[in-house]
Formats: structure tokens, C-alpha cells, sequence
């Protein structure tokens, strides 16, 4: 080979090596690096209803929602304004749950985040919302816990304080701390 032929040879893999770094290049930077890749939902959606039967084909609970997000690192999904729907075994719904947003685990767990509001549907109950800002319901067990101010509504009562430890089925709700009830009040 002469001078020439090699230096051109040369040249020509020196542009095929810059070529392909570049592109190496451009394929990094349009792609999401491994640390944000594990922050991405592996699925989502806008406007899901998602209903959860028991084995034996009765509902159990139903999520609506404005925009889903699931992940696959941890396992758990995420839900913007969730409206979560509890269901008795005799097909009747007891209780409305509305949030801003929510996490639900694998193992069950809801956590609810501001603005959450838990009314109970079934008119004849003494229990009838609680409103916090933040609280988690185990949906097998439906108890339901936060440590946050709490609001209690019931008939005739109204009740105020700190930290909340509750059964939905049994309907029940406790205030742990400071807390103020006043009856036959309208107070809000």
C-alpha cells in the first residue's frame, strides 16, 4: 500500500469511528438512564376503573381513577384523584373513599394522600365520613389508621383530633389524641 491509500484508509476509519460515537452518543442521551429507567411505571393509564373479586366471584373493591401508574421495581401503583368503592358480601357498597392521590402496595395497603374523605353508604349507620388528610386502609381487613388531624361525622355527633385508628366493616372509628366531640351539632 502506498503513503496515499493509507492515509486515506486511515481517514476513512477515523470518520467511522467518530460517526459511530456520535451515534453511541445520541442513543444515550435520547435514552433514559438506568437509575430513571427504574422510576418509570412499567404500565399506565388515564381513566381506569379497576374492580377486585374475591375467589368467589364477588366484589370485594373498586379504584377509579384519573391516572394509574404502576411500577415494577416495588411493586405498587400509583393513582391520582383515586375514588375507591368498599363492598360488603352482600354485594351492597358501604363505603366511598376520595383522595388526591394514592399508592396501593402489593400486600393491600392504600395510602392516601391529602384531602381524604371516607363516607360510609349505608344510611343507617351512626358513622358516617371521616375526613383527614392523609390515611392508610389495609382493603383485606378494611382498618383503617392515620396520624393526622381528624374530622369525624355521625348522627347527632361531630367529633375532632389527632391520630385515627378505625374498622370499616364494624364501622368504627377511634380519635387517639385531644380529641372534642360535640352533639346534636351542625358544627362542621
Amino acid at each position: 500500500m502506498n503513503k496515499k491509500n493509507l492515509i486515506c484508509f486511515l481517514l476513512l476509519i477515523l470518520i467511522v469511528g467518530v460517526y459511530y460515537s456520535y451515534q453511541k452518543d445520541d442513543d444515550v442521551s435520547n435514552s433514559p438512564s438506568n437509575a430513571n429507567q427504574s422510576e418509570m411505571p412499567i404500565y399506565q393509564s388515564d381513566d381506569m376503573v379497576t374492580n377486585i373479586y374475591d375467589l368467589s366471584g364477588n366484589l370485594v373493591y373498586k379504584i377509579e381513577s384519573g391516572k394509574v401508574k404502576h411500577f415494577d421495581t416495588n411493586n405498587n401503583t400509583d393513582f391520582d384523584l383515586p375514588n375507591v368503592t368498599l363492598y360488603a358480601q352482600d354485594h351492597a357498597a358501604t363505603w366511598n373513599i376520595k383522595a388526591k392521590r394514592a399508592t396501593l402496595t402489593n400486600d393491600k395497603l392504600i395510602y392516601l394522600y391529602q384531602d381524604v374523605t371516607l363516607t360510609n353508604l349505608m344510611p343507617d349507620s351512626q358513622l358516617q365520613q371521616v375526613i383527614t388528610d392523609n390515611a392508610e386502609v389495609d382493603l383485606t381487613t378494611q382498618i383503617v389508621t392515620s396520624k393526622d388531624p381528624v374530622k369525624i361525622r355521625g348522627i347527632g355527633f361531630f367529633s375532632t383530633g389527632v391520630g385515627l385508628v378505625g374498622n370499616l366493616r364494624e364501622k368504627t372509628a377511634n380519635i387517639l389524641e385531644n380529641v372534642k366531640t360535640f352533639y346534636n351539632s351542625e358544627a362542621q
